[in-house]
């Protein structure tokens, strides 16, 4: 608990400060003057006053905020002021000054990604072919197990990160090969097959595969077997081998798991090997439903087992470090690719396609920051980056009180060239308070209800 409660306090700190340093910084830029950066709410517990600002801790830390000279629309000020009001600005600074909060939790995630593209580097195995799908395109192509690649399209590469890339950068067409094989230099080409798969939030997502791979395929191999499930009450153990279901032999564990799935609760009869010895057990798979990720629920056919996984050597493992431009760019599409996620999974939430139970609050947060830094900094610090996304999504929304309800407004001003009604602006306004009232309200509840449910 006591960690939950520190990652807590240090993950939403760095998320506020950095927010409300976009702010900051922007607005010191336009001449605005800001009386009070907090972190935090509620009283000021302690901090230092250097010109006009306050620079404050505060006793809630939930939050924080930047206080600007006339950042309301009809406070009266003293005329040496004006110059350094927020209101008295032209619209599209205060834009700007709105929008640099979660631009800088945007930014906050590109730096930590940069960073750890450049000192830490990512995993990736070396270009040795460990598996070739059978009458796939690298197999046409006369690619082989053991075989080490070069380059794709004249591309150097050095793991098996580039040349996937690399193919899916051809959009389909045919690429050219350089491989070695068996000491001697060849060269093929190969055309991917356009395949379709299900990505984070379920929908179908197309992909190009040539059919070979650095990972050894996955074998029909028992794991661990789970009490009361078909498999632990036929006998099967764990490294069993099935080696064919209903006389159709089995060449993987995707194949196995296809068969099972589509049995529709139908007997079916494995022949399994265990060590030297050959089983033949009749198995009658159960209906099994589960909530995934975004809390849709799935239902599927199982037996009760799972795979032992595939074990990587370690001198086939390499460790990539990018250069700070190249790191750069891969942060910024990693950036993008989380912030897509979310909006996509906001969209899903409206619709209805993706359960309200995913949700969660401070609780939820805590729990996670906890066990973040329990697994280690790096792992903290990559929760940070794709929280502070988030962060910059939820902000970005048109909800009076946020910053997003305020370029709403901002953007109405600029195109009718006056300021919206302020007595519309109040109405919204304790309409959008509301609204987050009643969200709160829930997702305390989903955090609850989870606490009881684990």
């Amino acid at each position: 608990m006591t960690t939950n409660i520190f990652a807590f306090v240090i993950v939403l700190g760095v998320l506020i400060f950095f927010h409300e340093l976009g702010h900051f910084l922007v607005a010191r830029l336009f001449g605005v003057g800001v009386e009070k950066f907090s972190l935090g709410f509620g009283p000021r517990l302690f901090g230092k006053t250097v010109g006009l600002t306050d620079y404050r801790i505060s006793a809630v830390p939930l939050g924080g905020y930047v206080k600007m000279v006339g950042d309301e629309p009809d406070a009266e000020l003293e005329p040496e002021l004006i110059p350094y009001s927020f209101t008295h600005k032209n619209v599209y600074k205060r834009i700007l000054i709105v929008a640099a909060g979660p631009f800088f939790n945007l930014l906050l995630a590109a730096i930590i990604y940069t960073a750890f593209f450049i000192f830490i580097g990512t995993e990736d195995i070396r270009p040795v072919v460990n598996h070739v799908t059978p009458d796939s395109p690298a197999h046409k192509a006369g690619i082989h197990i053991g075989d080490t690649i070069n380059s794709v399209d004249g591309t150097p590469v050095t793991a098996w990160g580039d040349i996937n890339r690399l193919i899916a950068d051809a959009d389909g067409n045919p690429v050219k090969i350089q491989y070695t094989h068996a000491d001697r230099l060849a060269q093929t080409t190969v055309t991917p097959q356009t395949k379709v798969a299900k990505d984070i939030l379920g929908d179908d997502m197309p992909y190009f595969d040539a059919g070979f791979s650095g990972l050894p395929p996955l074998k029909a191999v028992v794991g661990d077997v789970a009490e009361g499930y078909p498999a632990k009450k036929a006998g099967l153990k764990k490294g069993d081998r099935i080696v064919e279901i209903n006389g159709t032999p089995v060449d993987g564990w995707h194949d196995m798991k296809d068969i099972i799935s589509q049995s529709k609760g139908e007997a079916l009869t494995l022949r399994v090997l265990r060590g030297q010895e050959s089983l033949s057990v009749e198995i009658v798979p159960v209906l099994f439903s589960e909530e995934n990720v975004l809390g849709e629920k799935v239902n599927s056919y199982r037996i009760g087992i799972s795979t032992p996984g595939v074990d990587i050597p370690e001198a086939d493992l390499v460790i990539i470090k990018l250069g700070p431009i190249d790191a750069a760019l891969e942060s910024v599409k990693q950036t993008y690719q989380i912030s897509r996620l979310t909006i996509l999974s906001i969209g899903k939430l409206i619709k209805g396609t993706v359960s309200t139970k995913t949700l969660g609050g401070p609780i939820m947060i805590a729990e996670m920051a906890g066990q973040q830094a329990k697994a280690g900094l790096t792992n903290l610090i990559f929760f940070i980056a794709v929280l502070s996304i988030n962060l910059a999504i939820l902000n970005f929304l048109p909800i009076p009180v946020l910053d997003g309800g305020h370029l709403m407004f901002f953007f109405i001003e600029a195109i009718i060239r006056r300021p919206v009604n302020l007595r519309m602006r109040e109405i919204a306004q304790q309409a959008g308070i509301f609204i987050l009232i009643m969200l709160m309200i829930f997702v305390f509840y989903n955090d609850i209800m989870r606490l009881f449910s684990n």
